[in-house]
């Protein structure tokens, strides 16, 4: 398969798993306080109330109360300051990922699927979204998709190292074979490139070792 169908089908992965994340304005109110909780770097829990802010912003900056009626009980705090983040139905980790090819600083990531690999999502912003509108035609989430283009990523107990679709575009037997080869029954059938474990199923390939593996 070359490259450039491979980037393709990557993109439509993406695309597709993103729109099952839910950022409706009539459920929730961007500005508005909503139960939450922050787990620091050394592991403390304190619960209390998060500032919904748009999906990018979410990332980088949490506005946290311990009481939602006193504006004195605010604490800014960083994404790299804290280990994990929950605002409303929003979990969010704390990992080594902020998009781009560069070194990457530790990010809130929103998590959607946690197991042995946690499935991600990171939202970029799309370097004009000051001057972006809304076209005819297009619904809000469409805008809203176009303003922070989501990329999904998976993260596996133990490592560091986070992978997005598009990482196992080239040689994907290879690199998906060697990053489940905990697994021998199913690494072995995607090293074999059999039916159903080729890169089209690579969410399916995740989800069947997620079944297997203990966490």
């Amino acid at each position: 398969m070359k490259l450039k169908t491979l980037l393709f089908s990557a993109f439509m992965l993406t695309t597709f798993f993103m729109l099952a994340q839910d950022w409706s304005t009539d459920v929730y109110k961007y500005g508005e306080l909503y139960p939450g909780y922050i787990v620091d770097t050394d592991g403390n829990k304190t619960e209390g109330f998060i500032k919904y802010q748009n999906r990018y912003s979410l990332q980088n900056n949490i506005l946290f109360y311990t009481d939602k009626n006193d504006k004195k009980t605010k604490t800014k705090y960083k994404s790299q300051d804290l280990a994990e983040y929950k605002v409303a139905d929003k979990l969010y980790h704390c990992i080594h990922y902020s998009g781009g090819a560069l070194k990457k600083p530790i990010r809130g990531n929103l998590v959607v699927n946690e197991d042995c690999i946690t499935e991600y999502v990171w939202y970029d912003r799309d370097e004009n979204y000051s001057t972006m509108r809304k076209q005819s035609g297009e619904t809000q989430e469409e805008f809203l998709n176009r303003l922070y283009p989501p990329t999904t990523l998976f993260l596996k107990d133990g490592e560091e190292e986070v992978r997005t679709i598009a990482s196992f575009a080239l040689k994907f037997s290879k690199k998906m074979s060697e990053w489940i080869g905990d697994n021998l029954d199913l690494a072995g059938k995607v090293a074999a490139k059999e039916k159903g474990y080729k890169v089209l199923n690579l969410l399916q390939i995740i989800d069947e070792y997620n079944e297997s593996c203990e966490k």
